[in-house]
């Protein structure tokens, strides 16, 4: 029986063909379906809602700090299967030869009127777990996997639509059309770095082709949301985060509560040389002295980068080293409760379900002793775990390793402050 006044999970499973989520088909002379503007072309109207059914759900999605670079994002989901009907084996069901590796899969949550995004991607294995003696009932366990995986699965040589001069933007639209990724499931912004022509290397991993122009090249981001949207954020949307007005959370009553909170000061994230080259450039190297006479050597290297000149290359290098030649002490994560139906929870809860990968947050932490410790930072991941008697979201985060200088902002308009950074 559901809980009353909390998120309402749900998931639904499409088993149609292609990358996108199909709710209706097109079928001709159909009155409803048939209509221009509603069905849309697909082999089937082919999907089933297990949210009655869901026991628990664990969703992992964003940047690996210690690699910075996003991964794929993942999800398990544990089915109770008491009828068999998601044994892939079972001849019976009614489900029996559509079970198979890559159909779609969407989870989200209702709250108040409003459905909430949490993970769509597709279903790598059905795991069956027959009931055993004092269980009472079979399970089946999904492992899911967002759209990087179908990237990951390309390999190319050329791409011809490419040239000299193409907006990093252009140029990821380009690799998706190779990919014939759906236009209605991208969202990309114009980019600030302009590239050289495509290297034309033979066998390239596509999702590799798309990282080295958005995340190192442009020095921006590309991730699959919660929708399923392929996202490239160009280096000056990034920029501009760090002015936003943040979500806020304390522990003192005045902002939103929370109800974990990671901190550590280390160096892991500490860079003191920086190597950065373009494709046939020379490496252009910078460095800091006393940050490596405080931390010894960190080196950091971006090779090959598809930028169009070395001073660019050269600003690169330069904004790394100003972000990350110092260590300091840092707010890793923050999780909050959701499974809460007090009125005074609200926004809390809506913080756990909307949001998102790179918005920006504050966070005030009580440390023990005198004073706090305040930050702003961006999200770098969203993790969720879920049973029908609880909802923890928590989330990664980062301060931001490029800002610009903001005239009148409080947060960037500070002279000679880390947060007010020239960038390039």
């Amino acid at each position: 029986m559901a809980v009353t006044g909390v998120p309402q999970l749900g998931c639904v499973i499409d088993f149609t063909n292609g990358a996108a989520f199909v709710s209706t088909s097109f079928t001709l002379d159909d009155t409803t379906k048939g209509k221009l503007g509603t069905g849309q072309l697909a082999d089937a109207d082919d999907s089933v809602d297990v949210g009655s059914i869901v026991l628990q759900v664990s969703v992992r999605r964003g940047r690996n700090r210690i690699l910075d670079k996003f991964e794929a994002g993942t999800a398990t989901v544990i089915l109770q299967d008491a009828t068999g009907y998601f044994d892939p084996s079972n001849v019976s069901s009614p489900y029996y030869g559509k079970l198979i590796p890559l159909r779609k899969i969407r989870i989200f949550a209702d709250y108040n009127g409003v459905r909430y995004a949490l993970f769509y991607g597709f279903i790598q294995s059905y795991t069956t777990h027959f009931a055993i003696g004092n269980e009472d009932f079979s399970s089946v366990t999904l492992e899911c996997v967002d759209g990087f995986r179908l990237l990951n699965n390309v390999a190319f040589t050329t791409l011809p639509t490419a040239a000299a001069g193409d907006l990093s933007s252009a140029r990821v639209t380009q690799l998706l059309d190779l990919a014939t990724w759906p236009t209605s499931a991208r969202a990309i912004d114009t980019g600030s770095s302009t590239m050289q022509a495509d290297p034309g290397t033979a066998n390239r991993n596509l999702l590799d082709a798309i990282q080295l122009v958005a995340d190192k090249s442009e020095f921006g981001g590309f991730y699959i949301n919660a929708d399923g949207q392929a996202v490239f954020l160009s280096r000056a949307t990034l920029e501009s985060r760090t002015s936003q007005t943040p979500v806020v959370f304390k522990d003192d009553g005045t902002a939103i509560d929370y109800q974990g909170i990671e901190v550590l000061h280390d160096d892991v994230l500490v860079l003191n040389d920086v190597k950065v080259n373009r494709l046939g450039g020379s490496v252009q190297e910078v460095q800091d002295a006393t940050s490596q006479g405080t931390y010894f050597v960190h080196t950091g290297v971006r090779a090959d980068i598809l930028v169009q000149s070395d001073s660019e290359a050269l600003s690169q290098a330069q904004m790394l080293l100003a972000t990350r030649k110092d260590a300091s002490i840092r707010i890793s994560s923050l999780s909050l409760n959701v499974f809460d139906a007090t009125p005074s929870s609200s926004a809390r809860v809506i913080a756990g379900l909307n949001t998102d990968i790179f918005d920006v947050i504050q966070v005030t932490k009580t440390m023990p002793g005198a004073g706090s410790l305040t930050k702003t930072l961006l999200v770098q991941g969203v993790q969720y775990d879920i049973t029908k008697r609880s909802f923890i979201t928590k989330l990664l985060t980062n301060e931001p390793s490029i800002s610009g200088f903001v005239l009148n902002n409080t947060l960037t308009g500070v002279l000679d402050s880390n947060a007010g950074l020239l960038s390039y």
